[in-house]
Parts: C-alpha cells; structure tokens; sequence
C-alpha cells in the first residue's frame, strides 16, 4: 500500500509538472512599426511587462519590435500598448519626431498672504477656478519647472522650489519631477500632448528640537538643537494636455494653518 501511494504522489507530481508547462507555453509576437521610433518604444514596452522572463527586441532597421512571452496577459499588454503608442502624430519639418516641452507651475495657495511670487497673468483663468472650487483666497508662485523632451523618451527634473517658511529661512522646499513617456497627436482642436508616467514629489521642510525655558511674559520658548525634518507630498498620473490647455495635476496641503500646494501643468510641441 505504501508503494502505491507512492507511487501516486510521484505520478501526481509529474502530472502538475506538464500542466505547468502547458501553461507557461512560450509564445512569439512581431509587430510593424509605422509611426514611432522602435527603441523608444520598446522602453516603453519592456518597462510594463509583469513577468521577468518576457523579452522585447527592437529592430530600428527593419522598425519591427518582437515580444516573446510566456503570459498571454504580457503579449496582449504589449500588443494594446503598442496599438495606442504608434499612431499618426505632428512631425517636426524633418519628418522626425518632434521635441515636446513640459512646463510646471507650483503654486501657493492659503487664506493670507505667502511666501513667493504673484501669479502670472496666463495663470489667472486657473486661479479662478481654484478660488471657486477650494475657497483660497491667496495664491503665489513659488516656482517653475520646465522639461524639453524628445517624443518617447524619458526626461527628469529636480531643483529648489524656496523657501516657504519666514521661520525656516535655511530650509528650502526640494521637488523632483519625472515623466516616462510624451507623444504629440494631431487632432480638431490642434495638438494633444500625452505624457504617461508623470511624478512629482515635494519634500517640505520642517524643525525639530528641544525647547528652552523661558521667563513668564518673556514670548514663546525658542528651539535648542535646531534640525531640519521632511515631509513629503507627490503625484503620479498619466494625461493628456490639449496645447495651450494649463492643468491643475494635484493639491495637497502643507501645514497647519492650512496652506495647499496645487501643481498646474502645460505642454506645447516645439519644433
């Protein structure tokens, strides 16, 4: 009796072996590209694949991208995304892709007057709308970002936003800003940029320490051992910005008394 069993379990084994291989059968796709460039594209495809033994080649001679995988789930997510990437799009007089120009606005918003600068004219539609939405009634410009990046390609960004705080005058806001993919598309209405895999941090700074005692009447009790601290606010989204079209990405709020920080986006393909 213990042989058979055995000898079953050993049957059994093998069994689940060849079904797992049936499952995992190895499958092989070619696709024509028309429109995009083939490395880039391919990037973009290799970097959305969830099993680790799926392969992408590019062939930028024969513009052809070839995806081998053993999920079914892998080749129809290169397939939809290779569908959706190599389209018709306004080219640069040269025929090659054209350059596509990425501009962040980081703004202030709270009840009373901050830190930053005003708000620029072009802003003030969106300034409006925020005020009817959120209720703030002071916005300021803490700074501006701006990306140029080659369709497809990949592109970051990381800077010194200033300092917010009167009581931090050392401590300056860091942001950092990412976008893995921008493709320009003609359209009725003119251009609409598509940025996919957009992400944008902030630390925020803010003191730490112990306090020192003071006299009654004396005013509140200073820091000792002052040090700096971060917090961290961010957004990660994928878009599409017809050109001239100015974006509200995010708000978040930053502090106690309630100020926010909103992230407004525009693009515009440039030659």
């Amino acid at each position: 009796m213990k042989k058979l069993m055995t000898k079953l379990l050993a049957l059994t084994l093998v069994l689940s072996g060849l079904l797992a291989a049936q499952e995992r059968k190895w499958q092989q796709k070619v696709f024509d590209i028309r429109y995009s460039d083939p490395q880039a594209l391919a990037r973009l495809v290799q970097g959305v694949m969830r099993d680790r033994d799926t392969r992408v080649i590019e062939n930028v001679a024969l513009k052809a991208i070839s995806v081998g995988a053993y999920e079914t789930n892998d080749l129809q997510a290169a397939e939809e995304l290779i569908k959706r990437f190599d389209v018709p799009r306004g080219e640069g007089p040269s025929g090659a892709p054209r350059n596509i120009e990425v501009v962040a606005y980081m703004v202030l918003a709270g009840k009373t007057g901050s830190a930053g600068d005003a708000v620029p004219a072009d802003l003030d539609p969106v300034v409006k709308q925020l005020k009817a939405v959120f209720g703030y009634t002071d916005y300021r410009l803490m700074d501006t970002a701006v990306l140029r990046v080659r369709e497809g390609q990949t592109s970051d960004s990381s800077g010194n936003a200033g300092m917010v705080d009167p009581n931090l005058p050392s401590a300056p806001w860091i942001y950092q800003m990412k976008l893995k993919a921008t493709t320009a598309q003609s359209g009725p209405k003119g251009n609409v940029l598509r940025i996919d895999g957009f992400r944008f941090g902030l630390r925020i700074p803010y003191a730490t320490g112990g306090t020192q005692t003071v006299t009654a009447g004396q005013g509140v009790s200073p820091l000792v051992n002052q040090q700096w601290q971060y917090t961290e606010v961010g957004f990660s989204t994928d878009l599409d910005i017809r050109e001239g079209q100015k974006v509200v990405v995010g708000k978040s709020k930053v502090d106690r008394t309630g100020n926010a920080f909103i992230l407004v986006l525009t693009a515009k393909a440039v030659d």
